[in-house]
């Protein structure tokens, strides 16, 4: 019976790469019913329902549309996967290429008509559909694109960070890393993120008890801590110009009590560790580097010395 399920699953495997996950479905229920206890079809059969309506709504929906369903569909339905007792990887493969590949073909039918605005974003999401095709080079030549035509983009310079991990570039990676959560951590989408170094990093504040917003900003301010974000460069001068007066702002901020402090905070002092580091980084007198961290200590004691190792 073993080897029976086995082959029926692999043909549920080719209908639903067609696209046909009704037939999948009825094909995979009709062999629990000789297979009760088969855990591997009830998960293929169960996905098979999850993506069953989204698939056929697609022809409805306009070709960008159709990309984006599918992504915001993939979120719930890595939510699911998460919550399962050993789900079959083949499985999840199945469906994570029907679902980019349709995506990707989707996407790329508006990469020649669009602004520079929407370009950009299209080379995103054709970079991010290639990651979690497996193909990284591409999906870094798209997100460079991307990024090329409009710098800063916290979200894509995250989504580079992913595939430089996953293809075991350790350096960029966390240089990318660091420094999108220092343009905006709240731009950061980790649902979309594959990378084992965020994920570790993401898993151990998490255990501190943050969550949402605050778990975003915070995660700078922890991967200094814990070494994740140790890969550093220069500040130019505009930037360390520009960074001085976003401390300063944050500064004045953090004196209005109807600021949400909880999220100025770990803004502040991720600010203040690039401020150390630039000065490090460019031999400025120990009297600057000393008086960032006394504003560190009187910020937060805890991260101070979690930073300074006096602990």
């Amino acid at each position: 019976m073993e080897t029976q399920s086995a082959s029926i699953l692999m043909s549920a495997y080719t209908l639903i790469g067609e696209s046909n996950l009704r037939e999948a479905q009825a094909m995979l229920e009709d062999a629990l019913a000789k297979d009760l206890d088969n855990h591997d079809l009830v998960f293929a059969a169960s996905c098979c329902s999850f993506w069953t309506d989204t698939v056929e709504r697609l022809p409805d929906l306009d070709s960008f549309e159709q990309g984006e369903s599918l992504i915001n569909h993939w979120r719930r339905f890595k939510l699911r996967v998460e919550r399962e007792e050993n789900p079959l990887e083949q499985t999840v493969y199945t469906f994570r290429k029907l679902v980019f590949s349709t995506a990707l073909e989707q996407y790329g039918k508006n990469l020649d008509k669009a602004d520079n605005v929407f370009r950009s974003e299209i080379c995103r999401k054709i970079g991010f559909c290639y990651k979690q095709l497996g193909d990284f080079e591409t999906a870094l030549r798209y997100l460079q694109e991307a990024y090329a035509t409009i710098e800063g983009r916290a979200d894509i310079i995250a989504e580079m960070a992913d595939c430089y991990d996953l293809c075991g570039e350790d350096k960029p990676a966390k240089l990318l890393f660091r420094e999108a959560f220092f343009l905006d951590p709240q731009k950061v989408d980790l649902s979309l993120l594959e990378s084992p170094l965020i994920g570790k990093l993401t898993a151990l504040v998490t255990e501190k008890g943050l969550s949402g917003a605050e778990l975003l900003e915070w995660i700078p301010v922890y991967g200094t801590i814990f070494e994740v974000f140790n890969v550093k460069r220069k500040l130019k001068s505009q930037e360390i110009g520009r960074l001085k007066q976003d401390i300063y702002a944050k500064e004045n901020e953090m004196k209005d009590p109807n600021n949400n402090l909880a999220l100025i905070k770990p803004r502040l002092l991720n600010m203040y560790f690039w401020l150390v580091d630039y000065c490090v980084l460019a031999k400025e007198n120990n009297a600057k580097i000393q008086e960032t961290l006394l504003k560190i200590k009187i910020l937060d004691k805890n991260i101070y010395m979690l930073y300074t190792g006096t602990i």
